[in-house]
């Protein structure tokens, strides 16, 4: 579809995408006449509704270019593009229903239709993640499919990479670089624990919140040391899916089907390498070359590129590091132990603001009604003289009436308005409402309940008509469909009044009389017996 070039037609569009609700973008618009601001341009627009936090940027770069559909998927409403891998694309999204933030990772149909791999991966990183429970791996919550569509719904770190992190800010002081990495070696340790081998691990796979806290993510290259057939990793290191050059251990650039967690520590101590230089084992030259030296070339020693690396700090980097996995150390428990000596009793949390961006508008605030989101707009905005008056959707340049006449669009009526009032019935009618008549009653009232106060002090209530369920089956609720009397009809007349029992008619009497005497005729019968 073609950008909109009216304001009218974007804001069509926008109700049409679900992402603000059209009684939103009314009152939006009430506001902005009221103020005197009202926007020229569709672009304008949009950076109003971004300022308002009803739409997110990813929202505003959409709809920009004429795209308004797909935003919803599932229960979930995508906010934002986190990234992408080798696999899928990362979105960020909002619960409705929970009003919580998750992380989306969509694989698409054209991903794995004629790739059986793909898809497999994509399961097997679904179960190994959802056996993991850590506070340093990111949490799968759930696996799901819309159409041909297949997403994991992941916890969303607010937080950054380490990659970022040091690519943008430098390499991080040692006390803090082995803090990460011992948080890391603590989340790969559980997942050791679960025969799990994650042949990942980079900085681009680690998030650091605002808390300080590093967890590990993408467990799309995971292999299970329990899974004795190992066919599928053998079919994918025929297809060349082995991790990232800059980071895989010597063993697994051979062979991944046979890597245990010692391919992850050797993966863990370049990345650490990294972080405290801010480059990687071999920064230059191609990736074919990089996956050589892993295997044959030593790095320079992390020393020498950051002098104030304590030497034993540097030894303990260079074990993870050896070429051979039987030099390294066994398990991940073992770096835990031996980064503890460098690292502060207290490392607080990230104290550069520049490391994690605070978040914004629609990301910041989820799902949540803004309470006056055109205020929040304005006082963004910088002071300013007014705009003139905008042009009217139709004319090319020419003045129009009210601001509000100018752009605001026409939205259907909301579907909970009142609705006609009922058809009165005609005494002691038992007809059925036509369904139009039911149509027409509308959700709101079904179950609605008033009284009087001779109701109340009587202890019944009075249903209005309009209300009362004539069906014969009388599905209903009790308080929504009042029972007939059984006994007796109710008297129109006196509709108030509290019910009396029946009387007694003729033929319930002959019974009682006869049953009176078949009891006498009994009794002397028995009394004859007893005398003889």
């Amino acid at each position: 579809m073609p950008p909109p070039t009216t304001i009218p037609e974007l804001l069509d569009r926008v109700s049409r995408s679900g992402v603000v609700p059209a009684e939103k973008l009314q009152g939006l618009f009430d506001e902005l006449a009221e103020l005197g601001q009202p926007p020229r341009t569709p672009n304008e627009m949009i950076e109003r509704l971004i300022e308002a936090g009803l739409i997110t940027r990813f929202h505003g770069e959409k709809f920009a270019i004429g795209k308004y559909k797909g935003f919803q998927l599932g229960s979930y409403l995508i906010l934002d593009q986190l990234g992408s891998d080798g696999v899928g694309q990362v979105y960020l999204a909002h619960h409705v229903n929970m009003n919580r933030l998750v992380a989306l990772k969509a694989l698409s149909p054209q991903a794995y239709e004629n790739d059986p791999i793909a898809k497999e991966r994509f399961y097997r990183e679904a179960r190994a993640a959802g056996t993991l429970d850590h506070p340093n791996i990111v949490h799968v919550f759930d696996l799901c499919q819309d159409g041909k569509l297949l997403y994991l719904v992941m916890e969303y770190v607010d937080g950054a990479s380490l990659q970022t992190i040091v690519s943008k800010h430098g390499p991080l002081e040692v006390s803090t670089a082995c803090h990460y990495a011992r948080q890391v070696a603590f989340g790969l340790q559980h997942a050791h624990e679960q025969k799990f081998v994650h042949r990942d691990i980079r900085p681009a796979n680690m998030l650091l919140d605002r808390g300080g806290v590093v967890k590990i993510l993408d467990f799309g290259l995971v292999r299970s040391e329990a899974d004795e057939t190992g066919e599928l990793t053998r079919q994918a290191v025929d297809r060349s899916i082995l991790g990232t050059e800059d980071y895989i251990a010597p063993e697994q650039a051979v062979d991944s089907s046979t890597v245990d967690i010692r391919a992850d520590l050797y993966s863990l101590g370049a990345t650490l390498y990294f972080l405290l230089s801010g480059q990687t084992l071999f920064p230059d030259g191609p990736a074919g070359e990089k996956m050589v030296w892993q295997q044959v070339k030593n790095p320079t020693p992390i020393n020498k590129l950051r002098p104030e690396v304590p030497l034993k700090l540097a030894g303990v980097i260079h074990k993870m590091l050896r070429k051979k996995p039987e030099e390294r150390y066994a398990t991940p428990l073992e770096v835990f132990e031996a980064l503890t000596p460098f690292v502060l009793d207290d490392v607080p949390p990230p104290a550069d603001p520049a490391w994690i961006p605070e978040r914004s508008g629609r990301v910041a605030i989820g799902r949540a009604a803004v309470p006056n989101p055109t205020s929040a707009a304005m006082a963004a905005r910088p002071a300013g003289p007014q705009p003139a008056p905008v042009p009217s959707a139709g004319g090319s340049g020419s003045a129009g009436g009210p601001a509000s006449h100018v752009f605001a669009p026409t939205f259907p009526p909301p579907s909970n308005s009142p609705p006609p009032p009922p058809r009165k019935k005609a005494p002691n009618s038992d007809s059925r409402p036509s369904p139009g008549d039911e149509q027409a009653k509308g959700a709101a009232e079904t179950g609605k309940i008033t009284s009087t106060p001779s109701d109340r002090m009587k202890g019944r209530r009075k249903p209005e008509q309009s209300e009362i369920d004539t069906t014969p089956d009388g599905n209903n609720s009790d308080d929504a469909t009042p029972r007939k009397p059984r006994r007796r009809p109710v008297r129109e007349e006196d509709d108030e009044a509290d019910y009396e029992p029946a009387p007694r008619s003729n033929a319930t009497a002959i019974i009682l009389v006869l049953v009176a005497a078949l009891g006498l005729a009994v009794a002397g019968i028995v009394i004859l017996l007893m005398k003889k």
